[in-house]
């Protein structure tokens, strides 16, 4: 069930409203040249349009890629899991990727589409060209941490009871693209074909009316939802 757009399909939407409002200068410049030299500007800004909308707008279509390739995982799980996409509700972070509930407990999930190698140690990623290591300007670990204390932050400001239950953080990238260093110790870091054994091997025991409550409270704030009965 999928309900308006998503956050990156929002920012996607924006850059593609970009270009083509650029393509339109650019074609409004290019036949006005033949009026007045003067059109070259309206051309030059149409071109600088298109430019930047398609280079900031490629990031987040490789991130909706990635997330749908990831919601397709997760719905392999059997029934009595829910699956929430694309979460947005009052303070959190940022959107939240995925969020899993079931009988194995909740799920928070950062699905990251990454070019390039990356060496992860413990919260800290880094980023590897050639011999170079620098530390990543994007840092899904503490990310995907944050989007999980602020899910749990929520739901125990709307009265969930949230004592003893842990709220399960895993990044994960579409490529064989990392190698880890130092294994994390608050997230894990997976492939998206291994998300759902995962969830499944959860030793974690959660309050049938713990996970009720939570999913009735996740749902208004989801882009699109799935389940099985």
């Amino acid at each position: 069930m999928s309900i308006g757009k998503g956050y990156a399909e929002k920012n996607s939407s924006k850059y593609n409203t970009m270009i083509i409002i650029g393509a339109i200068f650019g074609l409004i410049g290019l036949f006005g040249l033949i009026i007045t030299p003067l059109s070259l500007i309206i051309l030059v800004l149409g071109a600088g349009l298109i430019f930047y909308g398609y280079n900031q707008g490629k990031s987040w279509n490789k991130g909706i890629k990635g997330e749908s390739i990831v919601a397709e995982y997760l719905n392999q799980l059997p029934k009595d899991y829910f699956i929430f996409n694309d979460v947005k509700f009052p303070g959190s972070y940022g959107n939240l990727d995925h969020v899993v509930i079931g009988p194995s407990g909740i799920y928070v999930i950062e699905t990251k589409n990454f070019k390039g190698f990356f060496v992860i140690r413990d919260k800290e990623w880094f980023y590897k060209s050639g011999k170079t290591i620098e530390r990543a300007r994007s840092q899904p670990g503490k990310q995907v941490i944050n989007n999980a204390m602020s899910l749990r932050k929520f739901l125990i400001n709307k009265g969930i009871n949230m004592n003893g239950v842990w709220v399960s953080s895993i990044v994960t990238l579409l490529d064989k693209n990392f190698k880890i260093e130092r294994k994390p110790k608050n997230y894990n870091v997976l492939f998206p074909s291994t998300i759902p054994e995962f969830i499944l091997n959860s030793n974690r025991k959660v309050d049938i009316n713990v996970l009720k409550g939570a999913a009735m409270l996740i749902e208004p704030y989801c882009v699109e939802l799935s389940y099985s009965r």
